[in-house]
């Protein structure tokens, strides 16, 4: 399970509210209002013994919504440390002799004896890619390491 599909989880409830601050997902009754949370889990975190509570903030949080939390957590505990984080995605820019219109990699395509890179004017049909499939590219070819990564520019998840 991944730390934002946690939130959405947890967030769904009707009396526990979770946010991530400083690396720690924390788990709080209701919403943010206030500082009581009753949950602090280090997103790292590989036992429940890394776990910090506050049963005293425990008092409106009904039975199920506590049930689904601690699921939550189990889930997570159970998901390897570098599996939790949402991998990132990036569109490749190529900025040509003009810095104010940009072009975008559609597709790369390496053969045996060719590369190429095909280029769009719009945003909309550059190819998302991720992060593993451009250290694919880089590990094939080497050689474009470099321009990939200058080329880089992050997607948000609101944007992909």
């Amino acid at each position: 399970m991944k730390i934002d599909e946690a939130v959405k989880f947890i967030n769904g409830t009707n009396t526990a509210f979770a946010e991530v601050e400083d690396g720690d997902l924390i788990i709080f009754e209701h919403n943010r209002i206030s500082d009581d949370w009753f949950l602090r889990f280090p997103t790292k975190a590989k036992t429940w013994r890394s776990i910090i509570d506050d049963e005293d903030c425990l008092t409106d949080v009904e039975p199920q919504d506590l049930a689904r939390v601690m699921d939550v957590i189990q889930r997570l505990i159970d998901t390897p440390v570098e599996e939790r984080f949402p991998e990132k995605k990036y569109r490749l820019v190529a900025k040509r002799e003009n810095p104010f219109c940009p072009k975008y990699v559609s597709n790369i395509i390496t053969g045996f004896d060719e590369l190429v890179f095909d280029l769009s004017k719009d945003e909309k049909e550059a190819r998302i890619f991720s992060e593993k499939e451009l250290n694919q590219i880089k590990e094939r070819e080497p050689s474009l390491a470099p321009a990939i990564d200058a080329m880089k520019k992050e997607v948000k998840d609101d944007e992909d």
